[in-house]
């Protein structure tokens, strides 16, 4: 879960969401003293939780994965989940939240994340997230868990982000390609995790390995190859 406390957070999206709305009615212009009077807070206040209006405006984007986390106490038997459906469940639950702040999204989205030079905070909540699925499934086989490091994790968070610039651009009616892309991709990542067949591969040449003399003694081509090995 974010580090962010209930309270905290619960002020600063609705700073944030707010903002967002009055940036749409005032055509990317807004005004602190009126997200003030409209939370019933001072101005000065407003700048407790933020330094900026884009850091107001970017905190959006951050709340949505924290958000989700809060969803997901009301999804029923979310842990039993595969990483496949946990996945999707983020990014269709994330695509209807985007959704629901459609004019700002495709006024922000790109400027915002999509193209910054710099990892942005929706970002890392982002990766934080990533990080919690595969960590906190036991169905990920061991060989798996191997490559689990920072550079993986941010190689999926910019994955995602592809994920997102598709469906920010995606003309289909409803999106479906965007559902279909995800469903596709969340189902081919969780293939690669859950495989066994390098596990396997390691347990067989641990039993050979163990074993290796009642192998060449036993099977006729192992000990010719081995005394080829050996002459040379």
């Amino acid at each position: 879960m974010s580090t962010f406390d209930p309270e905290t957070f619960e002020t600063k999206f609705a700073i944030s969401d707010t903002a967002t709305d009055l940036f749409m009615q005032g055509d990317g212009q807004f005004y602190i003293k009126d997200i003030a009077k409209e939370i019933d807070i001072t101005p000065a206040e407003v700048f407790n939780y933020f330094p900026n209006k884009k850091s107001i405006l970017k905190f959006y984007y951050a709340s949505l994965v924290i958000r989700y986390e809060m969803m997901i106490d009301e999804i029923d038997d979310f842990e039993s989940y595969t990483l496949s459906e946990k996945l999707s469940n983020f990014a269709f639950s994330n695509f209807d939240m985007l959704q629901e702040k459609e004019a700002f999204v495709e006024a922000t989205l790109s400027d915002f994340i999509l193209n910054s030079f710099t990892k942005t905070d929706y970002e890392k909540e982002l990766e934080r997230l990533i990080k919690q699925f595969l960590q906190n499934d036991d169905r990920i086989s061991v060989s798996s868990t191997l490559v689990l490091n920072s550079y993986s994790y941010a190689f999926l968070r910019r994955q995602y982000l592809e994920l997102l610039r598709f469906w920010l651009n995606d003309t289909s009616e409803d999106k479906e390609l965007s559902m279909e892309l995800t469903d596709k991709a969340t189902a081919v990542l969780e293939e690669l995790m859950y495989n066994p067949v390098i596990d396997k591969s390691f347990d067989l040449a641990k039993f050979v390995n163990a074993n290796k003399k009642a192998f060449i003694n036993n099977i006729p081509i192992v000990k010719q190859l081995c005394s080829k090995i050996e002459i040379r």
